[in-house]
């Protein structure tokens, strides 16, 4: 008789309906699979957004005046909902050989914390930002013309002092302590001492000059330490509620 066990027509049973729980656990794996595909594009859509944004801010900060065209890099996931808000948590910037008067800075990053833009996206406000550059003691060697001086050495002699020792044509060494000093907010100044040595002359030129912060930092960014070290000078900078605005050219 119909409807017992295995009888055809009955659920299980050969040529008979499926059980309705196999329907309702396939509904749900095709709901937790358009799910996950969805979330994967919002991802995709993410870091796609996040890179032109990157590029575009590069772009900006050289049409500023940054000589060259640094790595930026936008902290914090996601990154659409910041955007939507205007708001950026933290932003990372790096930059290499970076022309700066007589002298390139071999290295320079910066921080900011806090990027809130306009309604227009064309100007913003920083509430903390922190630069580092870093310049190799070939780089200031460089710059005072110092190439035609042969076994030059420069070492520390001091928090803010160097000793540069070198020869010429093999006949004349001699050694000489240079002097740097902050000349200014963003100014930077390398100022030999002349001991009135045999060479005296030829490294005082070391310290006949001056440079700046890259080009395009905020006006209110301010040099807030200077040290020396075994490579090189390193100068810390720092500004709060700093101004950014687009350029127009």
């Amino acid at each position: 008789p119909d409807g017992y066990p295995g009888a055809p027509g009955t659920p299980g049973a050969p040529g008979g309906p499926r059980p309705r729980r196999r329907r309702r656990r396939r509904r749900w794996t095709m709901v937790v699979f358009g799910v996950i595909v969805v979330l994967i594009l919002l991802v995709i859509g993410d870091r796609v957004a996040l890179a032109v944004a990157e590029n575009d801010m590069a772009d900006q900060f050289v049409s500023n005046g940054l000589p060259v065209k640094p790595s930026v890099t936008i902290e914090g996931f996601p990154f659409l909902t910041q955007l939507a808000a205007r708001d950026l948590r933290k932003v990372d910037i790096s930059a290499s050989n970076i022309p700066a008067g007589p002298v390139t800075i071999t290295s320079a990053t910066g921080t900011l914390n806090g990027l809130h833009f306009n309604s227009s996206f064309n100007s913003a406000t920083v509430d903390h930002m922190t630069v580092t550059i870093f310049v190799s003691f070939a780089a200031l060697a460089g710059a005072g013309g110092l190439g035609n001086v042969a076994n030059l050495t420069i070492t520390p002699a001091g928090p803010n002092l160097l000793k540069i020792t070198g020869s010429l044509g093999g006949v004349l060494s001699d050694t000489e302590e240079a002097k740097i000093t902050q000349s200014g907010p963003q100014q930077i100044s390398v100022q030999a001492v002349n001991n009135g040595g045999a060479l005296s002359g030829v490294l005082s030129q070391f310290g006949s000059y001056t440079f700046n912060l890259p080009k395009g930092v905020p006006a209110s960014l301010r040099i807030t330490g200077l040290t020396l070290n075994a490579q090189g000078l390193t100068a810390t900078a720092a500004a709060d509620n700093a101004k950014l605005s687009q350029s127009s050219a």
